[in-house]
């Protein structure tokens, strides 16, 4: 059997592709459901203010039309702090998931056992899957694939509208 054949059917690139569709999966559902970002209207904002964060020039909103488009404002804020936490989670969900796998059945990634010498290099193997399929496959996978509305169940979409509806309601009760 030639050695691109051989590696093909290797379980390390077995793995590599099965869990970068998990991971892709289980991210696209995440952000589905428990990511709602809220539209903002044309005009939502009276004001902009530059503001400096370490070297980048970010900016901002100072002066809102009104108190809802503030609150619509800081939810999409809490939004993206939710999604950065979520993908610092799937990798080390992923990481962690190859290691507990390095530890189960070492020879599909060593050569040998993983012993209390070699902890290191297999945390450092498993950091970089964790790596690959937490971020990298999902990545390419989100650009090369259509958007989840047009093969996820509609039941997810379902869920969302009720959700943004829900966070709706919150915010019109919070401004009165």
């Amino acid at each position: 059997m030639p050695a691109f054949l051989k590696y093909i059917v290797n379980f390390r690139l077995l793995y590599l592709c099965c869990a970068g569709i998990f991971f892709f999966l289980l991210s696209s559902t995440f952000d589905l459901i428990f990511i709602p970002r809220l539209d903002m209207p044309d005009h939502w904002c009276d004001k902009w203010a530059e503001r400096r964060i370490g070297f980048k020039v970010v900016e901002e909103c100072v002066q809102f039309t009104d108190k809802i488009q503030k609150l619509k404002y800081q939810h999409n804020k809490r939004m993206e702090e939710r999604y950065s936490h979520k993908m610092l989670g799937i990798f080390l969900a992923a990481a962690l998931l190859t290691f507990s796998i390095m530890l189960l059945s070492p020879y599909k990634f060593f050569d040998r056992k993983i012993t209390f010498e070699n902890y290191t290099g297999a945390v450092a193997a498993a950091v970089f899957y964790g790596a690959i399929i937490g971020f990298l496959i999902p990545a390419a996978l989100q650009a090369l694939s259509p958007s989840p509305a047009e093969w996820l169940p509609g039941e997810f979409y379902e869920i969302q509208r009720a959700r943004t509806e829900l966070i709706l309601k919150e915010i019109m009760e919070n401004a009165n």
